[in-house]
């Protein structure tokens, strides 16, 4: 080393040994250095093995403790969830749809009918717990299974369940089942009973095209009906409508694609691609091992539906993953009848919301506005909008309307509703209405006046409560009649062409609705009356849109009805308004048209199809008709009444009932000379008269069964004659009968009657007394002693014995003395009204000439004898409170109706109004 200037050292050079072994040293350094830090790396390294082996071994134990705990924990919150489990099933799927098929509950009546179910049971997990899924709201499920048995199964038991839980028509289910495999049977006692719920199967390709052809048009009705109210989903439309008339709709399809063809897949998979904001579901078994008939790509449709798969008699639905339920063994046969029993027995008394009349009227401040170019009124509703008719002639051409419906659908309630509901809006001064019932019905008769009430609906002019055919053609014959007046006021103002060009005003005539009720009636029989009824009828709707006539044609059936097949168009053609409640498909199509048999689908007393395209498919409008409570109806009519301030009723009349006296006498006065004998079959509330003058032939020969008939025609023609009289004239009443108690009250009501309208009035009602006093009558008329007008009322004549016998002390009969007053009483005032129970015995006792009497009225009398007067030719069915009149002067006889005779109670009226 080499020291330094300041002191210090320089190291000097180091020699190679030095070096060397200094290198040396550092080596073993470094080499113990090593060594030391792999004994420290052994060591550490052993501890950390015995350190993780020691932690295996706590993680072990750990999680053997912990495997308790949590079983026990997941067993305690199983336990305590499945109430929790069960709770929410019932709600989501509840009464039956959630009850497993050997449940007592499956046995009673109480949960059928509870609600329509969103969810169904498919299950149960080991615990008991249910398994309910979606379907309803959804497109539908598509089921397969490594058994194509349990797939069937489930499909069969999801039915059950559903139809079970449903209240009647808010659910229908339809099946395909091209294998036969019969499962939809298990249904078969409500298919039976109630086709409308679960119809019967189709098996062929074609019946599932109609059926589907049916759901792609309620599918496009509910698509537009909630675009229209603003609702997405159809369970919103139901919960504002509250429509019943509007069900869920499943499709069961088994064995799918068997059977399906090209034209049925489109319209599957159109459907199942919106059902579910339709209301419409579908259920299918799918058997990936069933090929197709043709080419169908199956998977259009699958892939549209939620997967529900069965292995092992395990289910498991896509909406529930990983949670594979038991599936539910088949139910019990006696217990699916025992449930479809119950479901048709809550079907039979289900019923619609009803729809109050008062909501199809309009505000009071606008009743009885002036008629402008049509008649119009509103007989219920389709959802929110008024169902409204309106007759029109033209733009468009909307004059009549067929109405038509299955035996208590709501026919008759619906013509009320619309005759009613015409009769706020439009006064007597503009419309007139011609009502006839052709059944045997009373649902007309509250529109007119009777004892109790002294209001009518002041529009009816006329009113057959229950008519025959004699009327309903008397009734057409004047509907023709005032088609040429008609024609001649259009005349006058310029030749119009239409009611609606006629001003506003007085000189307008009013418009005119004509309903016939059961009109076929009029056409049924293969005689004359139905020919002429059927060209009246034809006639009257092909002109009657122009002169403001409007025929409402109802009926319950009009198939079979031959003068209907052979003018069919001719008077349909004429009739574009089609209004069909429930009937038959052959009905259906019979008032809407061919092909068209919506009206077979409805299922309540009170819906309907109206239709105003001649029964157009395309123009069918679903209808709730509103309820016209018999209450309501007599309040309006009483306040119509009393607005109008009429005093004419309408014309009523009675198919096998008598004319009533009081009825006719508040329209009409009687006449001098002029009697009355009853009323015509005609619209015309002039009674029937007889011509009565001083000179031989007059008189009246009543004939034929039926003594209340004979005295009201006697009390008619006495009664009318009293009151036209200047002075009273006097009665002497001659009762053969014995005083008949049948007959008694009204004999005593027309003697009080015509005594207080002055007349003196004799009675002669022992046999004994018959030859004297005719004896005395007799001399009277030969010696000219009457003693003013005298009538002779001979009530049974054919009743008094020993009538052609000489009386004692007389040389002749008690008929030859008849005879002679018959005969020649009318020349010295006293005139014979007289009956007789059959024709031969007046002959006997007036002669074969029957005193030169003129005027017969038969009554029911064999019509050997009717011919005998009125010539070969005359036909009369003889039948309760008719008569026919053969005067002798008209060519052919006519029709009368007599008048019943008076009751106590009517005396006072009837004086009333003879004494005007």
């Amino acid at each position: 080393m080499t020291e330094q200037p300041d002191g210090g050292s320089v190291p000097g050079p180091v020699s190679p040994e030095v070096l060397e072994a200094r290198i040396r040293g550092l080596q073993h350094a470094l080499g113990q250095l090593l060594e030391n830090a792999r004994s420290l790396t052994r060591g550490e390294h052993q501890r950390a093995v015995k350190l993780h082996r020691e932690m295996q071994e706590q993680t072990a134990a750990a999680r053997r403790e912990s495997r308790g705990l949590v079983e026990a924990a997941t067993a305690e919150a199983l336990a305590s969830a499945e109430p929790t489990a069960r709770l929410l099933a019932d709600k989501l799927a509840p009464g039956l749809a959630s009850i497993p098929p050997n449940d007592a509950r499956w046995r009673s009546r109480q949960l059928v009918g509870a609600g329509v179910p969103s969810y169904v049971r498919v299950g149960e997990l080991d615990a008991g717990t249910p398994v309910v899924a979606p379907l309803l709201r959804t497109s539908g499920w598509k089921v397969t299974a490594d058994r194509s048995e349990s797939a069937r199964q489930l499909l069969q038991s999801v039915a059950l369940r559903l139809v079970a839980a449903a209240e009647p028509f808010r659910l229908r289910i339809d099946a395909f089942d091209p294998r036969l495999t019969g499962k939809m049977g298990l249904l078969g006692h409500l298919t039976t009973k109630y086709p409308q719920l679960v119809p019967r199967a189709t098996h062929t390709a074609e019946q599932l095209h109609a059926v589907l052809t049916g759901l792609v048009d309620v599918s496009s009705l509910r698509a537009s009906r909630q675009a229209q109210l603003g609702h997405k989903r159809f369970e919103e439309l139901i919960r504002e409508t509250g429509r019943a008339t509007d069900p869920y709709r499943l499709i069961v399809l088994f064995d799918y694609p068997a059977g399906i063809d090209t034209l049925a897949q489109r319209d599957l998979v159109r459907l199942a691609a919106t059902g579910a904001d339709r209301g419409i579901c579908f259920l299918i078994h799918h058997d990936p091992s069933m090929a197709s008939e043709t080419d169908v790509d199956a998977r259009q449709l699958l892939d549209l539906l939620t997967p529900v798969a069965i292995a092992n008699e395990k289910v498991e639905v896509a909406q529930l993953p990983n949670v594979p339920a038991k599936l539910d063994p088949p139910f019990d046969a006696n217990v699916a009848t025992g449930i479809c029993d119950v479901v048709a027995e809550l079907a039979e008394i289900a019923v619609l919301p009803t729809i109050e009349f008062g909501r199809t009227l309009p505000d009071r401040s606008t009743w009885w506005q002036p008629v402008v170019d049509e008649l119009s009124t509103v007989i219920g509703y389709d959802d929110r909008t008024p169902a409204v008719i309106r007759l029109r002639s033209g733009n468009p051409a909307l004059p009549h309307i067929l109405v038509g419906g299955a035996v208590g659908q709501g026919k008759s309630n619906l013509l009320l509703v619309m005759i009613h509901g015409l009769a706020a809006r439009y006064s007597p001064a503009d419309l007139e209405m011609y009502l006839l019932d052709f059944k045997h019905g009373v649902e007309f008769s509250a529109l007119g006046p009777s004892a109790a009430r002294e209001h009518w609906l002041p529009q009816v002019r006329v009113l057959g409560v229950h008519s025959d055919r004699a009327f309903g053609l008397a009734i057409l014959r004047h509907l023709s009649d005032e088609l040429a007046r008609r024609s001649e006021i259009f005349k006058s103002h310029g030749n119009v062409a239409d009611i609606a060009e006629l001003p506003i005003g007085p000189d307008r005539p009013p418009r005119i609705l004509a309903v016939l009720d059961e009109f076929q009636v009029l056409l049924e029989d293969d005689d004359d009356l139905a020919d002429e009824a059927a060209k009246l009828l034809e006639r009257l709707v092909r002109l009657g849109r122009a002169y403001g006539v409007h025929v409402v044609l109802a009926t319950q059936t009009i198939e079979g009805v031959k003068r209907l097949s052979t003018r069919r168009d001719s008077i349909f053609g004429q009739v574009p308004y089609r209004i069909a409640l429930k009937t038959t498909p052959a009905d259906a199509q019979a008032i809407l048209r061919t092909g068209n048999t919506a009206a077979a689908e409805l299922q309540f007393r009170g819906e309907a199809v109206l239709n105003a395209n001649f029964g157009s498919p395309d123009d069918n409008q679903h209808v709730l008709v509103s309820f016209a409570e018999k209450t309501v109806l007599d309040d309006l009519r009483r306040e119509l009444w009393e607005r109008s301030g009429t005093t004419r009723p309408p014309r009523v009349f009675h198919l096998a009932e008598p004319a009533r006296l009081t009825d006719t006498a508040a329209a009409v006065k009687p006449e001098l000379g002029r009697p009355w004998m009853g009323l015509p079959i005609a619209v015309t509330e002039e009674p029937v008269a007889v011509e009565v003058r001083p000179e031989p032939g007059a008189g009246v020969l009543v004939l034929g069964d039926g003594p209340a008939d004979a005295l009201g025609v006697l009390t008619g023609l006495a009664v009318s004659a009293a009151a036209a009289a200047v002075v009273p004239p006097r009665f002497v009443f001659m009762d053969g009968t014995d005083s008949s108690p049948a007959v008694a009250e009204g004999k005593g009501a027309l003697i009080q009657v015509l005594r207080q309208l002055g007349c003196e009035v004799e009675t002669v009602d022992k046999h004994e007394d018959f030859a004297p006093r005719l004896f005395s009558l007799r001399d009277s008329v030969r010696d000219g002693h009457v003693g003013g007008d005298t009538y002779l009322l001979g009530f049974g004549f054919h009743g008094v014995p020993k009538m052609q016998a000489h009386a004692d002390g007389f040389f002749e009969s008690p008929a030859n003395a008849l005879q002679d007053i018959v005969r020649d009483g009318p020349a010295q005032g006293l005139v014979t009204f007289g009956w007789w129970n059959r024709l031969h015995v007046c002959t006997e006792q007036l002669g074969y000439g029957r005193a030169n009497v003129a005027t017969h009225l038969f009554l029911r009398h064999p019509q050997d004898g009717v011919r005998a007067v009125c010539g070969p030719l005359a036909r009369w069915a003889s039948e309760p409170h008719r008569g026919l009149l053969w005067d002798g002067l008209h060519p052919e006889a006519q029709v009368v109706v007599p008048f019943a005779p008076l009751h106590a109670d009517e005396v006072d009226r009837c004086l009333e109004l003879m004494r005007r």
